[in-house]
């Protein structure tokens, strides 16, 4: 069961976007500037629209059972089960970031003032609140980066298996 390296790709990052997620629960500050988060969602979503392209948009396997049984055959337990962690926690760290009040605004920092603008409305925020909207913010962008990545992880060798049947 060697992994393809699309998996590989996806297990690199996997492993980033956990330790921002990590890294921030743990310091309760942003660990890379946002641009940061921005490349690795791109490049996880970039690892997805590649395996849609190998694939040629879909693949088909008869029923769930045989889903399940491509997935047994080409990873690995552990990165199954990493792969399940990384895709659903991604999910739920994303939509958890999305419907909290903490991520939502464009955050600013001008003239010594830590700022929050959502529809036309400038809220002023101390330095705490700012840094911590900023991490929540960073976690829900790994949250989407983890979602695509353990998706790769997944899928890949289920379609790559779906291919090679045709």
């Amino acid at each position: 069961m060697k992994l393809l390296p699309s998996q590989q790709a996806a297990i690199v990052l996997i492993a980033l976007d956990a330790i921002v997620v990590v890294s921030g629960v743990v310091t309760g500050a942003a660990l890379l500037p946002g641009w940061a988060n921005l490349v690795m969602v791109l490049a996880s979503a970039a690892l997805l629209v590649l395996l849609l392209v190998q694939t040629g948009g879909s693949f088909r396997v008869d029923g769930l059972a045989t889903a399940f049984r491509l997935l047994r055959e080409t990873l690995p337990k552990w990165a199954i089960g990493l792969a399940a962690v990384a895709f659903y926690g991604g999910w739920l760290l994303a939509f958890i970031g999305l419907s909290s009040d903490s991520t939502a605004g464009n955050l600013n920092y001008e003239n010594g003032k830590y700022t929050s603008t959502q529809r036309k409305v400038v809220r002023e925020l101390t330095k705490e609140q700012y840094e911590a909207a900023q991490t929540a913010n960073q976690r829900m962008w790994a949250g989407f980066g983890l979602a695509f990545a353990g998706g790769v992880l997944g899928f890949a060798g289920i379609a790559a298996r779906a291919k090679e049947n045709r």
